[in-house]
This record gives structure tokens, C-alpha cells and sequence, in this order.
């Protein structure tokens, strides 16, 4: 990299105290400036840290690996390149003051990570590594962990380089850099600070959530072989009278002389703050021509309500999912999705574009879509799609003004009917919750013993939903099973929210993209109050029904459950003919799924006696019973489940559906070694004083709360190397609670 200047300590520029008259001049209160006061004095001669800036303008030359635009005027340039201890940054800004780059829980300042930086009058390299406590200048850290690689300023830009431990251990000030999604804030002024905490209002800022330990997406320059499909919708009126609409289109894949494989695709976006999200399904039904075809003299239809054709259940096999904050996908040079029936594929295809109208804005007219590429010099390997999570059903229940889990499960059992003997590869996967998502987890377990952890996002960003590329292939063998985690945040709402379609409502799925071609493809969980109310009836005892009516009725999947009737949609199609050629402006419908909780009506205790769900539920006072609270979080996260797992047909496999009972397996728990306080750089890996770093992990008894849990508490935590950890054995563990899950599997 060549040689720099060496990093030189300083003297702050002025006194704590004037830094204080600074601070005071722009209205912070007393206390603020009092606390100020004694930390600058405590810190002032240790923190000024400056070095000269390197002459020229410019910097050695650095691979740099990825890099992102931060901000919508293509000032501000962010490069980096992950590293095995630590990541090395580079931020380009257009301006001649100061330049900042934090990192944040949530896109905002307070509690933020952040890196402020700017080239003197003297020319004289200014960084350090500090932290926000409020909407105020960030304050300097005691422990600097950032190691200035250099910078400088030229006519138009400033410079920042520098690197940064993943885990500087600095708990309190700096954040934890992981493979989660990391929401990245900058800001920049267009003057110098006067002192290091005297400057003026930053002129821009902004956020962007980024994976820093992961590829960017890179659209590649393609060969003579590769040519395109687009799969657009036709001009879709989005209604203004609500605000989610889910609409669907069915399509056909092109002619084709051969077998074609999609390797990628790119989102074609007319609507960015509308189109939330998009899924191209395989269809998949005996003679599928006779069942499809019709469709495609039609322009779509409202999703999800009575007047979707029942065929259309029938194409449930993701082979593009799309979310807000994806840029497109390009699958491995191994692998590609094979096209029409006669290659292994699907002929037929219906797309569901999810629209967003939270202000019920009137007049959209969207033609929104996929760009496909394809190619006819195949790949390795044919690829499909797994679908882990929770079914999405109004049963998936998120309770008000808490932290919140959810799990769903897929058990051994489907598992080994669905995928042959030598495994399946999972190369990609997309995680996916809605707006009171705060993480996800996919847990996998092969022999009592829970495997590393592969897809898990602990800051999950709704707006953000990029695919995850795996430098290691994940793999899945007959026998494994899954727990699907995701936890919420509703500290913010004073209503429940259920599982559903809109974006006011939740979901909890993963979608893994795999080769090996195996039978499953989609594998759904749900916790449900509609099946088989008899067994279920610990799950209302949250609610303090002690016994319900048994009507009967599942309302898991009905559609599938129905025989195609040809000629009701035969007359549907004309119907829409009929209806694009004299347009109406035709109201989009509006559907409660809650309403199905009035057909679940208790029968004890007395005082409850004809008190349906549906009124329990929307009644406030349901949710402020902290005893049932915590009972219900157990239930849901522990217990036994009912499985569904079925083929691309919706066909069962052999001995489903099946009561299934919390597994019993070893956890995986990371164990995160202190460092001993150091007040050296710890970024410095020659400190001496600096100990060694590392994270191990360690195997304890999954147990569920509660009285069960006293003993295997008591019982050691067991540290296990890596690579003994698949031979180990297991400790059984009990666990009871009754919670019903749906586990799907298609094609």
C-alpha cells in the first residue's frame, strides 16, 4: 500500500471550555453542557487525533471490493473491502468541510457509531471515532478504534480511509459489525469544524442499509448467449380507497427450442414508492394448458379475495422474489432455473406485485416488472426454491406494545420424503418480514444438534431486502428439520396485528434458492387457531376460554382443497373481457381475515360463555393481562405443531398432516470472550497490551421457560470445537404447549 505519514497525537485546537460556550450558543440545556464539560477535561489530551494529509490528492492505490452510492445526488461515495479481523472504508464526498460515517440501529443519530473526519486549513488530516447521545456533536470515544489509513482534500472532494475491528469490544460506544443488515448514516458539511467539538449543522445527511460482509450486487456485461424476458404488468389502476393491493397476472414463458436457463433478473420499477414487493410463481397443475392458457387473454385480477380464480392457488413455487431495496439477483455460474414443462421447468407463471398506498394517493397507473435473462448454454445444475416460515394466515398473531417471537417448523420427516439422499445445495436465500420486523433466524438441526447458524439477520431493514449469497453452501440432508424465529417490535402499536398480505400486517418467510432438484420447494408453518379446535384448545387458554365450540372448520390452504371447476372460470374470463372493453372504475376490495376468529366461540368458562376470538382479540384488555401475555409468547414459542407437507400438486406426502412436537436438540449459544479494558488503541494489533480476541461457540439443552427449565439450567455449558461438534451427542430435552404449524412443500 505504500508508506504514510505517521499518525501524530495533539492537543485539542481550543479548550474543553470553549467547546462548551459552542455548544451552549446552539441551546443545549445544562446538564448537557455540565456532563460535556467534565468529559472533555477528562479526555481533552488524549483525543485529538491528527495526521497530515497526503499531498497530491490522492491515496495508494487499495482493492477495493464494493462500493455504494450513500445518497440520491451521487456526492457522497462509500468503498470498502471486508477483511478477516476488521473492514477497511473509504468515503469520497463532494465538499471541502467535514465528512461523517456511522452506523445505526435503527437510520437514526441517537446511539449511533460514528467516524467524523475533515482535512484543515493547514492541511492537517482530522478523525476520530465517536458516538451520539443525542441530536448533538458526536462525542469522542475514550476507546479510539478506528486506525486512519489516510486522506486528504482537493478542490472537490474530501477523502476518509481508515479500518475498523468487526467487534472493537467497546460495548458501550461502538456497535458489533456482523453479517446482519447494517444501516450506514453519513452526513457531511460544507465547513471545518472550528474546534473538534465546535461545527456547524451538517448540510446533508441520510441513511442506507447495506450488508457489509456479503457482495454487493453487480449487474455482469453478458455474452451473445444470454437474452431476455420481460414479464411487465398491463397498466394496473392501483386504487386509492386502500392501502395494500395485491394483484396478480398470469403469463406464459417464451417459445423456446431448447432447454433455457434463468441465471438472473433485474426489477423494472415505475412506481418505487408503491411497489413494495414481487413474486413470480411457477403454475403447476395435470395439463396445465387447458387450466392456463385462457388467462392470458385477461389483464389480472385482485389477489387473495373471492374473485381470484381457484387455478391460480395452484401456482405457489416462487422462482423470483423480489423485495423493496433489492437491486436484482444473478445466480452462480453453476446454477440456473429450468423453464417450461417439457425441461423440467414451468410453462406457465403468475406474478403477484404487492402495491404499498399508506396515503391513498388516486390515479396510479403502473406497468411495473421483471427483466429475466436467460441463457441456453446450461448450467451445471437446475435450481428451485425452499420456503421456510409461518403461513400466512390472520392465526399468526403479534400482540401490542411489546417485543414479540414467532416460530414456525418444518420437521425431518417431509424433509426426507422431499429431498433425495445425497442433499440439496442452498446457494442464495432472501429473508422477508414486514414493518415490525426486528429479526430473523433459520435454525437447523441433523441429529439432535442444532448446525452453525447460515441465514440470520438481527437488524432486519423492511426496506432493504436483498438477497444473501452464500460463499459457503448451506447443506440440507434427508432427516434435517427447521426452526424458522422471527421477532417483532410493537412497542409502537396499541392494536394487534395478524398475519396477512398487507404491509400493516406481518409475515415470517425465508426463501432459499437450492440445486439437486428435490419434491419441496415450499415449507410453511403456522400457529392456528382453525384446525382441529379440539386439540388446540391450550392455545385459547391464553385467552382464559377453557373449552370452545368444534365446528369443524379448517381454514388452512381451503382453495387447494377445492376441484378445479372449469366452466365457472371459463365464464370469469369473459366476464373480464367484457369488463376491459367498457372500463370501470371498480373498487378493490378490502378483506378482514380476522373475521374467520367469529366461527371460534367459547363454550367455558361461564363468564366467557358465546364470546367469539374475534371479540376477545380486538378487545383492548386482552392485551394488557401480563400473565396471559407471557403464557401465550410460550405457547407460541414452544410446544407441539401440526404438519402439513405436500408436492408441487398440493398433494400430501405419505403420513401428513401429523402432530409434531417440539424438537429436543442441542443449541448453539456464541460465547463472547471480554477483552480486559485497555485504554490503548485496540485497533492496533502490536499493542502488547492488547489480549487476544476470538468467539466460541457452545452447546446447551434447548428447554422452553418456566418450571420445566430449573434443572437443565443447572446442569454446565459445555464448550465443543467446531469440528467435533456434528459427532457430539445430544441431551434430550422436554417440552410442552400446543401450538398448530402448516408445512408445505412444492415445487
Amino acid at each position: 500500500m505504500g508508506d504514510l505519514e505517521e499518525t501524530k497525537l495533539t492537543r485539542l485546537s481550543s479548550s474543553p471550555l470553549s467547546a462548551v460556550f459552542a455548544v451552549r450558543g446552539g441551546g443545549g440545556d445544562r446538564r448537557m453542557e455540565a456532563r460535556m464539560l467534565i468529559y472533555l477535561v477528562s479526555t481533552a489530551l488524549a483525543l485529538g487525533t491528527g495526521a497530515s494529509a497526503l499531498p497530491g490528492g490522492r491515496l495508494p492505490p487499495f482493492d477495493f471490493r464494493h462500493s455504494a452510492v450513500l445518497d440520491q445526488r451521487g456526492d457522497f461515495h462509500m468503498l470498502w473491502t471486508p477483511r478477516e479481523k476488521d473492514i477497511a472504508i473509504e468515503i469520497q464526498v463532494a465538499t471541502q468541510g467535514y465528512v461523517g460515517l456511522g452506523f445505526s440501529s435503527n437510520g437514526g443519530m441517537e446511539g449511533s457509531d460514528i467516524v467524523l473526519g475533515w482535512v484543515d486549513a493547514e492541511g492537517k488530516l482530522h478523525a476520530h471515532d465517536r458516538h451520539a447521545i443525542g441530536n448533538m456533536i458526536p462525542l469522542i470515544d475514550d476507546s479510539q478504534d478506528i486506525e486512519v489509513l489516510g486522506g486528504y482534500e482537493n478542490d472537490t472532494h474530501t477523502v476518509l480511509r481508515f479500518a475498523r475491528p468487526w467487534n472493537t469490544y467497546d460495548k458501550e460506544h461502538d456497535f458489533h459489525l456482523t453479517s446482519d443488515t447494517i444501516r450506514v448514516i453519513w452526513a457531511y458539511s460544507y465547513d471545518d469544524p472550528v474546534t473538534e467539538y465546535a461545527m456547524t449543522k451538517h448540510d446533508h445527511r441520510g441513511t442506507k442499509s447495506i450488508f457489509l460482509q456479503e457482495p454487493q450486487f453487480t449487474l455482469p456485461t453478458f455474452g451473445e448467449d444470454v437474452f431476455d424476458w420481460e414479464v411487465r404488468m398491463n397498466n394496473v389502476s392501483v386504487s386509492g380507497e386502500v392501502d395494500t393491493v395485491y394483484w396478480c397476472q398470469m403469463f406464459k414463458a417464451p417459445p423456446l427450442q431448447r432447454k433455457t436457463h434463468v441465471i438472473g433478473y433485474v426489477p423494472i420499477i415505475e412506481h418505487i414508492e408503491h411497489v413494495h414487493h414481487m413474486l413470480l410463481y411457477e403454475c403447476h397443475l395435470p395439463e396445465s394448458e387447458r387450466h392456463y392458457e385462457k388467462w392470458l387473454e385477461v389483464e389480472g385480477q385482485q389477489c387473495f379475495t373471492p374473485n381470484m380464480p381457484l387455478s391460480w392457488a395452484n401456482c405457489r413455487s416462487p422462482i423470483i422474489a423480489w423485495a423493496v431495496g433489492s437491486e436484482g439477483e444473478i445466480m452462480p455460474d453453476h446454477v440456473g432455473f429450468p423453464l417450461r414443462e417439457e425441461h423440467g421447468g414451468a410453462t406457465y407463471f403468475m406474478m403477484e406485485m404487492h402495491y404499498d398506498n399508506p396515503n391513498f394517493r388516486q390515479g396510479i397507473v403502473d406497468s411495473s416488472g421483471l427483466r429475466i435473462f436467460l441463457t441456453e448454454d446450461l448450467r451445471e445444475h437446475d435450481a428451485g426454491f425452499l420456503v421456510l416460515g409461518h403461513a400466512v394466515e390472520s392465526t399468526h398473531i403479534i400482540p401490542p406494545e411489546r417485543m414479540w417471537k414467532s416460530v414456525s417448523h418444518c420437521d425431518g420427516g417431509c424433509i426426507s420424503q422431499g429431498v433425495p439422499e445425497q442433499g440439496i445445495q442452498v446457494f442464495q436465500g432472501l429473508l422477508h418480514t414486514h414493518l415490525l420486523g426486528n429479526d430473523i433466524t433459520v435454525r437447523q438441526i441433523r441429529n439432535g444438534r442444532e448446525l452453525p447458524v447460515v441465514f440470520q439477520d438481527m437488524n432486519y431493514d423492511f426496506n432493504y431486502q436483498q438477497a444473501r449469497v452464500l460463499s459457503e453452501e448451506m447443506t440440507i440432508l434427508p432427516g434435517d428439520s427447521f426452526i424458522t424465529e422471527c421477532g417483532y417490535d410493537s412497542r409502537g402499536k396499541k392494536t394487534p396485528t395478524f398475519g396477512g398480505e398487507s404491509t400493516q400486517e406481518e409475515m415470517c418467510l425465508a426463501f432459499l434458492a437450492y440445486y439437486r432438484l428435490a419434491f419441496l420447494a415450499y415449507y410453511l408453518g403456522q400457529r392456528s387457531a382453525g384446525v382441529s379446535l379440539r386439540r388446540d384448545i391450550a392455545i385459547y387458554n391464553s385467552f382464559g376460554i377453557e373449552d370452545v365450540y368444534d365446528d369443524g372448520r379448517n381454514s388452512i390452504h381451503r382453495n387447494s382443497r377445492y376441484k378445479q371447476d372449469e366452466e365457472r372460470e371459463k365464464k370469469m374470463v369473459e366476464e373480464m373481457k367484457k369488463k376491459a372493453k367498457t372500463p370501470v372504475d371498480e373498487k378493490a376490495i378490502s378483506v378482514d381475515f380476522t373475521l374467520m376468529f367469529k366461527d371460534i366461540v367459547a363454550k367455558a368458562p361461564k363468564e366467557l360463555y358465546n364470546v367469539s376470538m374475534y371479540d376477545l382479540i380486538h378487545d383492548p384488555k386482552t392485551w394488557q393481562d401480563e400473565q396471559a401475555m407471557e403464557v401465550l409468547q410460550e405457547r407460541v414459542v414452544f410446544g407441539k405443531h401440526d404438519i402439513l407437507c405436500t408436492d408441487k400438486g398440493h398433494n400430501l406426502f405419505e403420513g401428513y398432516p401429523r402432530t409434531y412436537a417440539y424438537p429436543d436438540f442441542l443449541a448453539i449459544e456464541l460465547l463472547d470472550e471480554e477483552c480486559a479494558a485497555n485504554p490503548a488503541n485496540p485497533a492496533n494489533p502490536a499493542n502488547p497490551a492488547n489480549p487476544a480476541r476470538h468467539e466460541a461457540e457452545a452447546y446447551v439443552p434447548e428447554a422452553r421457560r418456566g418450571q420445566d427449565r430449573s434443572q437443565e439450567e443447572a446442569e454446565p455449558k459445555v464448550e465443543i470445537p467446531k469440528e467435533k461438534a456434528s459427532s457430539a451427542s445430544s441431551v434430550a430435552v422436554s417440552a410442552s404447549a400446543v401450538i398448530l404449524l402448516v408445512c408445505l412443500s412444492v415445487l
